[in-house]
Order: structure tokens, then sequence, then C-alpha cells
């Protein structure tokens, strides 16, 4: 291989950008990042204009170049935010700002939608439970308040597939997006006709399904003069950020498993079982390799919570953010498991596994007055992981886990430890969490162009690992925890139901 040669990759969430630049060989050259926010507004509706991610795509493209001649760019290769609804016109033109996942608008399709199609029926054809979140509601929401707009769309797609379109001027998803979007039949592997008929979608509005690691063409002019990439580097297919950050860990057998904290949280496990979670609580997914699956779970505020805590008890800190993270998880381990008392119900956001639920709502339990703000910190990370162990333990039920690794922008080696404890699993992380994303992007492009084997080749970009251990009483006390834990969610659930309806008045 030429070490001279590289690829370029990006992750575009919904609320940053990342970007990194690998040789062939797996060293990280340089990386950047560009943040920036959905629009979001009282009533629920979250929305970000694909401009946004086209901007900052171009503005790190120009930076990471900076540092090698364009021309040395073999691959271009993106992830991008997941199970939103983008309607593109014939001219390419966005018809209407991309409705992202944490946008409620269409709760009450998900009534319409159970009245046509039990949820037994569209988990049994997608692998996926119903839910708001992902793009068939929010296309028949766009249908049914925007006619014009529905009959002009051309195609309906997500965030990586708009950047791809930028590239190359060539239309295509992958299966990773495609699975997450309800209208997709996980075991036959193409558009879901049953779906599509039973809600009335057109299947012409919907992109070609092409495997990750296709190469979609080269750069256009266009495009070139904006971000400048050479206009003979090669543009791939990627896959969505949800499923990047397991093919970075390298996971390629039987049983192994990733926990993830960023924003969200959510465990991917490899599996060759097409047998789909009879409880309606998991999700299942296709995999980089077509004889695997993914079994799946998220806990829709990870990294939210802390940021919650953060603008809460710390407004003042934006410039040192960053530094007071690290010394509030430092000072975490001076308080004792369970937070001194203390209980964090982490649904900010309401919660997906194993629970699906819109109406939860996060709150202290057991607050008194000697509670200090660490004390209020460590309640916060144990929430969040108990709610990780309620996942953890809905998977093992389907099948164990041979090993657990541990990667995202918010794993420091305090939660290594606290989650070991919590699972009583040795966990194994890497000196690359923060950019996990942009690896997994980067090993798919490699094995679309046929220079690595597999997601195992993601070896190659690990440097350092780092193992952690259970720690035996630590165990026992979480044990003990975790019931209490789940015990508060269902004494509260009625009540946070009323709440959330009340609010909405």
């Amino acid at each position: 291989m030429d070490s001279k040669e590289y690829i370029l990759t990006q992750d575009i969430g919904i609320y940053s950008c990342k970007a990194a630049l690998f040789s062939l060989e797996g060293e990280t050259i340089c990386t950047n990042r560009v943040d920036y926010a959905p629009d979001v507004v009282p009533d629920d509706r979250s929305t970000q204009p694909p401009s946004t991610w086209w901007n900052a795509f171009c503005l790190n493209c120009r930076k990471l170049l900076e540092n090698v001649p364009a021309s040395s760019v073999k691959a271009v290769c993106v992830s991008g935010q997941m199970m939103g609804c983008l309607s593109l016109g014939r001219d390419g033109q966005p018809l209407y700002d991309h409705i992202t996942w944490d946008d409620k608008r269409d709760t009450d399709q998900i009534n319409r939608i159970q009245s046509l199609l039990s949820a037994d029926i569209i988990h049994s054809i997608t692998g996926v439970c119903l839910s708001y979140m992902f793009s068939l509601p929010k296309i028949m929401w766009l249908r049914e308040h925007f006619p014009d707009i529905y009959q002009n769309t051309w195609k309906f797609i997500q965030c990586k597939d708009y950047i791809n379109y930028r590239l190359t001027g060539v239309l295509a998803t992958d299966e990773s997006d495609a699975g997450f979007t309800l209208m997709y039949d996980l075991l036959r592997r193409r558009w879901s006709d049953t779906i599509l008929s039973a809600f009335e979608i057109d299947a012409a509005k919907l992109p070609e399904v092409v495997p990750s690691g296709t190469v979609l063409g080269k750069v256009t002019q266009a495009a070139s003069a904006d971000c400048g990439l050479d206009q003979d580097t090669l543009v791939v297919e990627g896959l969505g950020d949800g499923r990047a950050p397991t093919v970075g860990s390298g996971l390629s057998q039987k049983s192994q498993g990733l926990v993830y904290v960023s924003s969200t949280a959510w465990f991917s496990q490899v599996t060759d079982s097409v047998q789909i979670d009879r409880k309606r609580i998991l999700t299942k997914c296709t995999y980089t390799n077509p004889e695997l699956l993914l079994n799946g779970g998220t806990v829709l505020s990870a990294g939210y919570s802390i940021d919650w805590f953060l603008n809460a008890f710390y407004p003042a800190s934006q410039s040192t953010r960053l530094h007071l993270r690290q010394e509030l998880f430092a000072r975490m381990n001076h308080v004792p498991i369970g937070s001194n008392g203390l209980l964090f119900m982490p649904h900010l956001r309401g919660e997906r596994t194993p629970w699906w639920n819109n109406f939860a709502k996060g709150g202290f339990i057991g607050l008194a007055n000697y509670h200090t703000q660490d004390d209020l910190f460590r309640s916060v990370i144990e929430g969040v992981s108990f709610q990780l162990a309620l996942v953890y333990n809905s998977i093992q039920e389907l099948e164990p886990f041979s090993s657990l690794y541990f990667s995202g922008s918010q794993a420091t080696p305090q939660w290594q430890q606290l989650l070991s404890d919590i699972f009583d699993m040795e966990i194994v992380s890497s000196d690359i969490k923060s950019i996990i994303g942009c690896v997994g992007v980067a090993v798919t492009a490699g094995i679309g162009l046929g220079i690595y084997s597999g997601p195992s080749e993601a070896r190659h970009f690990h440097h350092n690992h780092f193992y952690t251990s259970p720690i035996k009483e630590n165990v026992e006390l979480y044990r003990e925890l975790i019931p209490v834990f789940e015990d508060c969610y269902n004494a509260l659930r009625d009540i946070n139901q009323y709440l959330s309806l009340m609010c909405r008045k």
C-alpha cells in the first residue's frame, strides 16, 4: 500500500461534524470538528437545513487538506445522522428543512400507523420498533400537512445521502440508513412492499439501496470548487452514524459487542441469528458482512444528560467545558456508589430501550439538603449507566456477549470502570474513541476499494488498548441498585405521562 495515499472521512451528527484524514495503513494524519445545532422550537419540532452539513463538510475538507495535497486523497467517505426525513426535489434542491430524528411532531401519525398495520408486524418486517423517531411517520406528516411538497419530492433521503449527492450527482443510500426508516425489509433486504402499500408511500420516491463501500463516482467540478477535493477523488458509500463506530471498533465475530456513549448511548452486538426480539424491545439491523446482523438498543439521553447538568449548575463554564467535564469525572470517584442515596432518572427526552416511552421524564430521586454537586454528577452518570444495564440485560437474554468494547466522545476511564462493575464484565477501549465513527467510515471505504478485507482491519487504526475488569464488591452493590432504579421508573410512569400531556394542553 502507498503510504502517500489517504482516505478522508467525516461523521456528520446532529450537533457537530467530525472529520479525520487517515493513511491507508491506519495512521491518523489530522482531525477537525465543526459544531452547530438543529433548530429546535418549543412544540417539539427539530429541523436542520442541509446547507449546515454541506458548509461544515467543506470547512472540514479544506482544514484537513492543509496537511496533504488534495491529489493524494484516494477516497472520501462519510457517515451521517440517521432516521430523519429530507425531501429533495427533481432539481436536487431541498423542498423542506431536514426533519431530525428528535422531532416529535409526528406522534399522531404513530396512532394512524398502528390502525393500519400493527407494531408487531412492522417489527417483524423491519427489525425496528415503531416510534416517532423514524422516517416513515415523518414522511406521512409531511404528506398530510404539505401535500404539494410530497407530490414534488423526487427522493426522501438521509444526511449522508445528501452529501454524497452534492459530491457526485449520484443519489443512493445504504442498508444501515434504509433499515431505520421503518420501510426496509430486513431479511429480504429491500424496501418492504407490505409497508409501502399499507401507507401508500410511492416506492419511486425512495433512493436505490447499495452496499456500504460501493464507489458512487468521483467529485464533480462544482463540488471540488466548494470543498477543495480533487476531481479524481473517489466517493464511496458510507453508512449511518449509529453503525460506523461498530465497524470502527473492529467487531467482526459473533457475540462481540460495543457500548457507545455520546449524546445518546447504545449497544451493538454482532450476531448470525435472524431471530427478531419477540418482546419488541431491541432493534436488529444489517451489518457490513451480509452474513451477519446487529442486535441493538439505545438510551436517548447520555451526553445530553451531562450537558444538561453542566448548563444547570455551571452555566458560565462554556469556555472551560472540557476541563470541567474531566474534573467532574475525576471527583466522581470520591463519591460512594449510589451517590449517597441519590438516583437520577436520565429520561430527559423520553426513552427508547427497553420501554419505548415518549412520556418518560428525568428527575432526581432521594434528593436531600446534604447532597453536593459531586453527588448529583455521579448520580447522573450512574443513572445513564443503569439505563444501559437494562439494555445490556435485554440483549444478553437474546444472545450473551462474548466481549465488549467501549467508545464514544463521552467514554472516560471512570465511566469504563463503572460500566465494567455494572455489567460484571471486562471492557476494552482504545486511544481513538473520539473519532471511532470516522475510523468506521475509513474501514468501510477501504473494504469497498479492496484495501481491507473486513471490519477486523480496524486494528490498524487502534494503537493502544485499555482493559478494565469489574471490582467484585462494586458488582454486588450495583446489582442491588438496578432493580430500585427500575422500580422508580415504574412508580413514576403514569405521573410522568400526566405531566407530559398537561404541558401540551
